[in-house]
């Protein structure tokens, strides 16, 4: 089932006002769902039918064998605060392929004595997209702070419903590129783990031929 940008308006403006608000859009929409009021009830169903579609990813990506060196790699991408843009010149080996690769991306983990993990380039585009896909909510609010910080503005309680319907208006372009970038990046991601999963997840040498089950009437 397709997301809707209606959907995806909701989730942006949810996660946005709560910024903007210093964390009282969220207590309040509660507050009106539970009244009844159905702006609050759309919004609230929009937020979550986006989640769903993180967590989905999340869940694919928990389907991979534990042994399968792209699980680990997925994994520190996704909870890595930063998005996986460093490049490092000079040959290196990669972490995927095991050959050795030109201007490598470097995903090592930002810690103490983390174990160096580089992948060819070819792979950038599906690990941006993993780490922006999976950090939706994360580039939201750095987007709405920034649109705060970029305007000079001060919000306090007498102003969060101007500043929410300034966000919603000079963000909508925004919040359109976000979308499509965010349904080209799950779909990019599931079709390439389904492949991934369909060459390299191990089957059965042996398999009884159809006869074998079949049951005698």
């Amino acid at each position: 089932m397709s997301l809707s940008l209606s959907d995806f308006r909701g989730y942006v403006h949810f996660k946005a006002f709560d910024v903007i608000s210093s964390g009282h859009f969220k207590r309040h929409l509660s507050q009106c769902r539970e009244n009844g009021d159905e702006w609050a009830i759309q919004m609230y169903r929009q937020t979550v039918t986006v989640q769903a579609r993180v967590r989905d990813l999340v869940a694919l990506v928990s389907q991979l064998p534990a042994a399968d060196p792209i699980h680990g790699i997925c994994r520190e991408v996704m909870t890595c605060a930063h998005p996986p843009i460093k490049v490092l010149t000079g040959q290196n080996t990669c972490a995927i392929t095991g050959r050795p690769a030109q201007h490598c991306v470097d995903l090592t983990r930002a810690a103490k004595n983390s174990k160096e993990v580089f992948v060819h380039p070819r792979f950038w585009f599906f690990f941006v997209m993993l780490w922006f896909c999976s950090k939706l909510e994360y580039v939201v609010r750095a987007c709405t702070k920034q649109w705060i910080e970029a305007k000079g503005l001060r919000p306090d309680a007498t102003n969060y419903t101007e500043l929410c319907e300034a966000f919603s208006e000079q963000n909508a372009v925004l919040t359109q590129d976000l979308f499509r970038l965010f349904e080209k990046g799950i779909g990019y991601i599931t079709a390439s783990l389904d492949r991934h999963m369909e060459r390299h997840t191990l089957r059965p040498i042996l398999q009884p031929p159809p006869e074998f089950t079949r049951t005698e009437t």
